[in-house]
């Protein structure tokens, strides 16, 4: 399992695909690891060099101790890249993913050259109870009791009823997780406003919806698109998750977008 100290984590991480191509680093959603992207990978090395990596406290990287802020993942993205050799990157994130990508593109913008945020909300909506009592419980009692609620929410109802084996490997990945990694992780959604970040983000940013994601509705997606200087919205249909429902779709948008940002 490669691993990368950057930025005072060990974190998980693998690179793939032709180095002459361009750069597509991707950045996984809370209580999830680099397995989201299995269904795409494929695709995307047809027209990118990809690098993924588990989030600290996430699948096989480092969980270290305290809260973790918007910041420090942002700077992990910096990080991990410049350590294996990618001084600029085309980004892509889901959830958390998609708000530590903004961040990043905020703090390097000569480093990102084009961004995607996928089910990425301004401030996400807290759970019930609060942000911090989901940290607690996780911490209590683990993941295992949190792993069916989160399925429900995040993915759609059509894809959960179609029987797709990748619901399990999500399912799994979450329970397996590390209470006190996610219970850092949670503290970052407790906290973060993407809104004083968008007037003034110069990467040309896609934002992605899924007509079926209950958490962010592709209101919440339109509205961050319309705050962008560069920012086009797109809907696709599926839940919380587009690249686990919706693969082929969202290769296209990558491949697309990311070759030709802003257009």
């Amino acid at each position: 399992m490669p691993q990368v100290n950057a930025n005072g984590a060990r974190l998980h991480y693998r690179l793939e695909g032709d180095p002459s191509k361009p750069s597509l680093l991707l950045v996984h959603p809370v209580g999830s690891d680099l397995s989201l992207w299995d269904q795409v990978v494929p695709g995307l090395l047809k027209h990118f060099q990809v690098l993924r990596f588990d989030l600290r406290g996430h699948g096989g990287s480092e969980a270290t101790s305290g809260e973790y802020t918007l910041a420090l993942l942002a700077e992990d993205i910096l990080h991990v890249a410049s350590k294996l050799g990618l001084p600029r990157f085309a980004t892509c994130g889901v959830s958390i993913g998609g708000m530590a990508a903004v961040q990043a593109a905020s703090l390097a913008p000569e480093r990102v050259t084009a961004l995607v945020i996928c089910s990425t909300a301004s401030r996400l909506s807290p759970p019930p109870g609060g942000w911090d009592a989901r940290a607690k419980a996780a911490m209590e009692f683990g993941m295992e009791p949190l792993a069916s609620a989160m399925i429900e929410r995040m993915v759609s109802g059509p894809f959960r009823s179609g029987g797709h084996p990748e619901i399990h490997t999500v399912r799994n990945v979450f329970a397996a997780m590390d209470p006190q990694g996610y219970a850092s992780a949670c503290a970052v959604l407790r906290d973060t406003d993407l809104g004083p970040l968008l007037a003034s983000l110069s990467t040309p940013t896609l934002v992605v919806s899924g007509d079926l994601d209950v958490l962010v509705p592709p209101e919440v997606g339109s509205g961050i698109a319309e705050k962008l200087p560069h920012g086009k919205h797109v809907v696709l249909s599926c839940g919380h998750f587009p690249p686990l429902e919706a693969p082929n779709a969202f290769v296209e948008l990558l491949r697309e977008y990311c070759s030709s940002p802003g257009r």
